[in-house]
């Protein structure tokens, strides 16, 4: 997983600071049984939290008001008509709460939304005890 970007936007009247940090490279998808799936093992959930961990540290003198990750997989697939899709994990952190989003194909939708909501609130509830 590299860096992409790491760029901080202020609101016009200065009140608002939102850092946005953009990763490219993630190993997000494996092999399933049916085709690839969204990875959702400890070791990968270990890693994003030690990135996001680090990543807050750095500016913990000058905060923003709050920080947004875009986790890029490395792999694309394909939807049922045959759309390209990258899996994309989002995470934003304002006021030491933590809130994710993942963006799947339908094909992770349907094999696999259960196991990804489980990952989420638990993913959620390990970075909110940063």
């Amino acid at each position: 997983m590299k860096i992409l970007f790491d760029e901080t936007y202020t609101s016009n009247d200065g009140k608002r600071a939102s850092r946005n940090i953009w990763y490219g490279d993630a190993d997000i998808s494996i092999d399933g049984e049916y085709g690839k799936t969204i990875n959702l093992n400890a070791d990968f959930m270990n890693n994003l939290c030690e990135i996001i961990k680090n990543d807050l540290s750095k500016n913990a003198a000058n905060a923003p008001t709050e920080t947004n990750w875009y986790f890029y997989g490395s792999d694309v697939t394909k939807d049922t008509i045959g759309d390209n899709i990258s899996p994309t994990i989002m995470v934003r952190e304002r006021s030491d709460e933590f809130l994710t989003n993942f963006n799947i194909s339908d094909h992770d939708f349907a094999v696999n939304i259960d196991a990804i909501l489980l990952f989420k609130k638990d993913f959620e509830k390990r970075l909110a005890s940063h």
